[in-house]
């Protein structure tokens, strides 16, 4: 009895906080079973079929709401969780809300944010202005944004963002990260991995287009000091019968351009005209990647569900590239883990990475909360060492997978 009383108080109490400060609980669950086949120059051929968390969506749930402060003020918050459905793990390195902990306050003169907030072009969270292809960050490796846009984007910590009210269409904004990833560290500020972006949005009716400059400010411990440059342009616009998008993306002095992280296979070999001088390598350029990447994109209305496809190209290289023997586990990007094997130990001129991909997706919704997909990609990597005994490195990757996506 006494239990059946705490639990009915404290029950009260969250209903009556809620009705108070309007919180809304929310999250998302998807499940599917996916297929991949990858081939590599000179290797064996690669498949896998398992059960994969989060394709089309990433697993959530999170708590929102705001309060109104009176004189057109108001105080608002996202909490966000992000947890793997397959095994129950959390995402995000563990963190409790690892997607988003943010704290704003709203008025008529924009909004200013605090928190744990994804970049403005990381394709993640509340301020994200990279809306402008069918598959996003989702639907399997080969037809995410990240494998043929800049990767160095995602959640960052320590943020402040501010956006500026609508004004005939038009919204500007702007976000400082102090450290991307944890706590600062006081002293100089190279002690810390700081970032900046500015960025404009417009929509009219049935266009929209966002335009965003940001860079990231390496700390000492990267080994890419120069302070990169990013440039991305995006629009759509929905005809009703179709949906059109187009995104483009340059960037300078970047960590990574296309997939952004991949850890090497056990058995990959540094070869270097039959020589073979160890299992793991990475590639290090103290000036980072140089390059553009372009997506153009369409869904459509079929049978009661949406059909999505999307082309994708990327070009980027690398100058002044170190390859180094790298421990089992290390992580790398994917245009470095195709070439490496093709390039021994020691200064590579220049690193050339070039990508496209085609992907085709269909989803049917039974009922607001709940639908079903399925998607189809391919993708080609060919990298290329400016080295007299250099090959050139190909990666050929086809996935297929299918699922079930719920939203509460």
């Amino acid at each position: 009895m006494k239990k059946t009383f705490v639990a009915a108080a404290v029950l009260g109490a969250f209903a009556a906080s809620t009705m108070a400060a309007d919180v809304t609980l929310y999250g998302v669950i998807d499940t599917g079973l996916h297929y991949n086949n990858t081939k590599v120059t000179g290797e064996s051929a690669v498949n896998t079929f398992d059960m994969k968390s989060g394709v089309s969506a990433g697993n959530r749930w999170g708590l929102k709401g705001t309060e109104d402060l009176g004189n057109g003020y108001k105080v608002g918050f996202v909490l966000e969780n992000g947890f793997t459905e397959d095994d129950g793990e959390l995402g995000n390195d563990g963190r409790l809300f690892g997607r988003e902990a943010n704290l704003y306050v709203a008025s008529d003169f924009g909004t200013l944010s605090f928190g744990r907030v994804g970049a403005l072009t990381s394709g993640a969270g509340s301020y994200d202005q990279l809306k402008y292809t069918p598959f996003a960050t989702g639907w399997g490796n080969t037809a995410k944004k990240a494998n043929f846009m800049i990767g160095d984007r995602d959640r960052m910590d320590n943020t402040v963002t501010y956006v500026t009210p609508e004004f005939a269409g038009f919204k500007v904004l702007a976000q400082y990260s102090f450290n991307r990833d944890g706590q600062e560290t006081a002293g100089n500020e190279r002690q810390n991995d700081r970032y900046a972006a500015l960025g404009a949005a417009y929509k009219n009716g049935a266009f929209q287009s966002a335009l965003v400059v940001d860079t990231v400010m390496h700390d000492y411990d990267s080994l890419n000091q120069k302070d990169s440059l990013g440039v991305t342009l995006g629009a759509s616009y929905d005809f009703e019968v179709v949906k059109l998008f187009a995104m483009a993306q340059y960037g300078e002095h970047e960590n990574a351009f296309g997939n952004k992280t991949s850890v090497l296979n056990e058995g990959t070999k540094l070869a270097k005209k039959g020589t073979y001088e160890a299992d793991y390598v990475k590639v290090l350029s103290d000036k980072g990647w140089k390059g553009y990447g372009v997506s153009l994109g369409m869904t459509a209305p079929v049978f009661g569900g949406t059909v999505l496809a999307q082309a994708n190209y990327l070009d980027a290289k690398a100058s002044d590239v170190n390859v180094e023997y790298a421990d089992e586990g290390d992580v790398v990007s994917e245009a470095d883990a195709a070439a490496k094997k093709f390039a021994k130990e020691g200064t590579l001129d220049k690193l050339k990475a070039q990508n496209w991909g085609v992907a085709l997706g269909y989803t049917y919704p039974f009922s607001k909360r709940t639908n079903v997909y399925t998607y189809v990609s391919y993708a080609e990597l060919k990298v290329k060492a400016a080295a007299e005994d250099s090959e050139t490195a190909k990666s050929k990757q086809t996935e297929f997978g299918f699922g079930l996506k719920h939203t509460f």
